[in-house]
């Protein structure tokens, strides 16, 4: 099983290339790219009009802004494989959430509801963060609804880059039986496949019977079925991980399976049918019933066994420590090089962004990191950070009330 590559490219040509003039050379870095080159010693990078446009020694460019980096590691900018980031400000207060809906299940599309301007951008991009693929809760329904990609560079006038690229849904225990839950699914994708097929009878005014769905619902389980678009599986329990493998061979779909605390039972499962897993390294204890052999080593095993892996955290708030997640995996097992990967270009490759994020490499948009120490360590933090090759403050709503409060008290 393989997930689409989807054809992006044209998304990324946003006004903010346009918009960017200055050329920027970072000196002496670190640099660990995501790619098979590894990580690179003294190394320069060159940004000019918002892309790497050089990496090598001794560089040098008339007129670009220099930072010397000697000292620091340089990244790319962290992906979020898997987050309410722009949807959710406090989580009980209903006013100020946009990721869930009673009227809408797998059609739901959340792209209109982002908020750039959401607090918790500013704070998970000082941890990291650039890119964010911002998913629906769950709903009132299995399908929870459609999964858009932003950049969190927080401009207004700033558009997804990739709208709609897969559709969400949650499997494992709740009030409802798993058996019911089975039914639900499987109700849906046939009655898609008898919409499809009645098309033209409801276009001519004939009557359709759409049940719990909307035709935007049924349109989007179509894109599914015919492999436009994977289905992002939240589950947990080794044996409903079985059952969403053996329903996504029966109806040829391609898959992601997100949370999977009980994965490295059946790692060798998931790797010969090559679905990707986006876990948590943190949410590594037996928290409920469907999580009864939740351990920490999860993602090692899976990494292991030859599954692509997407570090996440269970924390919209804070998506950021994703990073401390990636930190812990390597503490078990798993490799500096593939813990990054986990946070970068996995990313990217399963929802068909590598062409232009994801790793240090020449050509791709300049969305990295300058961090002041080894970016797998906690008390590392970003020293700069470049978005499309413009520098982002690093400062949060956090750290203004700080020194506003400090300086009330004579302390700054």
């Amino acid at each position: 099983m393989k997930i689409i590559k989807y054809s992006l490219v044209f998304l990324f040509l946003s006004p903010l290339h346009a918009e960017i003039n200055e050329t920027i050379l970072i000196k002496n870095a670190t640099a660990m790219t995501a790619m098979k080159s590894g990580t690179l010693q003294n190394t320069d990078i060159l940004i000019v009009d918002g892309l790497i446009a050089k990496i090598g020694q001794n560089l040098d460019f008339e007129n670009a802004i220099v930072f010397d980096a000697t000292n620091h590691f340089v990244t790319p900018g962290l992906i979020a494989p898997h987050s309410m980031i722009g949807l959710q400000e406090i989580e009980l207060e209903a006013e100020t959430r946009d990721d869930s809906t009673d009227y809408f299940s797998s059609g739901f599309s959340i792209v209109d509801a982002y908020n750039p301007s959401s607090a918790l951008i500013p704070h998970n991009r000082t941890g990291g963060i650039t890119t964010a693929i911002v998913t629906p809760s769950s709903g009132h329904h299995v399908f929870s609804g459609m999964a858009s990609v932003f950049k969190l560079d927080g401009k207004l006038t700033e558009e997804s880059i990739g709208q709609d690229i897969a559709m969400v849904m949650s499997f494992g225990g709740s009030e409802d039986s798993r058996a019911s839950q089975m039914l639900l699914i499987k109700d849906g994708f046939i009655k898609a496949k008898n919409y499809h097929k009645s098309r033209s009878q409801i276009m001519r005014g004939g009557y359709f019977d759409f049940g719990y769905y909307t035709p935007r619902d049924l349109e989007a389980i179509l894109r599914v079925v015919n492999k436009e678009i994977p289905l992002i599986v939240r589950t947990d329990r080794a044996r409903d991980i079985l059952r969403m493998i053996a329903f996504s061979n029966s109806h040829e779909i391609d898959i992601i399976l997100a949370g999977a605390k009980e994965a490295w039972r059946i790692a060798d499962k998931i790797a010969l049918e090559s679905i990707p897993v986006i876990l948590d390294p943190m949410d590594n204890i037996p928290s409920s019933f469907d999580s009864i052999a939740a351990r920490m080593d999860n993602a090692s095993i899976l990494n292991n066994a030859g599954v692509k892996i997407l570090i996440t955290s269970q924390s919209t708030h804070n998506s950021y420590l994703s990073r401390q997640g990636a930190g812990n995996a390597v503490a078990y097992g798993l490799s500096e090089e593939d813990a990054l990967k986990a946070l970068t270009i996995n990313v990217a490759s399963v929802f068909g962004l590598d062409e232009r994020i994801g790793t240090l490499e020449v050509g791709k948009d300049a969305d990295l990191l300058i961090w002041d120490g080894h970016p797998l360590e906690v008390s590392s933090f970003t020293k700069k950070i470049y978005i499309d090759g413009k520098e982002i403050s690093t400062v949060t709503r956090s750290q203004r009330l700080r020194d506003r409060y400090l300086k009330k008290l004579g302390l700054d």
